[in-house]
């Protein structure tokens, strides 16, 4: 009577370790889609900037602190991933990133002129919107790569091409038949530009499906924006410009579709 009862558990004692070694299916080539969202970061600061009111006489001169901020903004973007193994893969990816700016103006010197209060009145708050995307590539680490949840991290470089000056600032007052009158503090004549960027990133996948996988990552995105550095002698004259590279912390998820997989161990 024993015996017998000891062959009925030989199936499940030999079923045990064969089901420990069922594996899910394992990535090789992915597709990508994602959203995500950017905070917003400094920009460039200038203090003592003069602006000149040439309309009275003798001219009144104000002193502008001048500051302008990166705008937060919801990112979007698409990746294609190849693992020729089970851990190292190489990544390409084209993102939307933003990059618009929001500034700031407070006369720290006032000479009474209502013409300049108008225009620096006019730079506090305005908003630009900005298109940014950044073109790339590089390599991504994964781990547990045949299980449900996978960690990875990756790195990458590229290059973040931009519509819109982060330099260019101007502001408006009212004219003499009430028409908006342009006074430009800083110009710049380039609108598009062309910087290297770079990209750190780290989070899992989780398979949803067969062929399909949801994906979370943490990142930080390298950027190089054009500042002003110092004040001019005069509003409307050239400024002194720096490259400076800003952080972009933020968040995506995304969907992946499997368009090769290599086959878990099912037994």
């Amino acid at each position: 009577m024993r015996a017998s009862r000891y062959l009925c558990l030989l199936p499940c004692l030999a079923g045990a370790p064969l089901a420990a070694q069922a594996t899910s299916d394992q990535a090789r080539l992915v597709f990508n889609v994602n959203i995500g969202y950017v905070p917003g970061v400094s920009g460039w600061r200038v203090a003592g900037q003069p602006l000149f009111d040439d309309r009275s006489d003798p001219v009144l001169i104000d002193s502008l602190t001048l500051s302008r901020r990166i705008r937060s903004a919801l990112s979007f973007g698409a990746q294609a991933i190849y693992y020729p193994g089970e851990h190292f893969g190489w990544l390409g990816e084209a993102q939307l990133i933003g990059l618009g700016f929001e500034d700031s103006c407070t006369v720290t010197a006032g000479s009474g002129s209502t013409r300049n209060t108008a225009i620096c009145s006019g730079i506090a708050g305005s908003q630009s919107s900005g298109t940014a995307v950044l073109i790339g590539g590089g390599m991504i680490y994964r781990m547990l790569s045949q299980k449900t949840v996978s960690p990875y991290a990756r790195i990458g470089l590229g290059a973040v091409i931009s519509t819109q000056s982060s330099i260019r600032t101007f502001g408006t007052f009212p004219g003499q038949t009430g028409e908006a009158v342009e006074v430009e503090i800083y110009p710049d004549e380039s609108t598009t530009r062309v910087t290297l960027g770079a990209t750190l990133g780290a989070g899992f996948t989780a398979a949803i499906g067969r062929g399909y996988q949801l994906r979370w990552e943490v990142t930080d995105r390298i950027v190089g924006v054009r500042g002003v550095t110092a004040p001019t002698v005069q509003d409307g004259a050239a400024p002194p410009t720096s490259l400076r590279y800003r952080h972009l912390f933020g968040v995506q998820v995304g969907f992946d579709v499997l368009l090769e997989r290599k086959r878990g161990r099912r037994y």
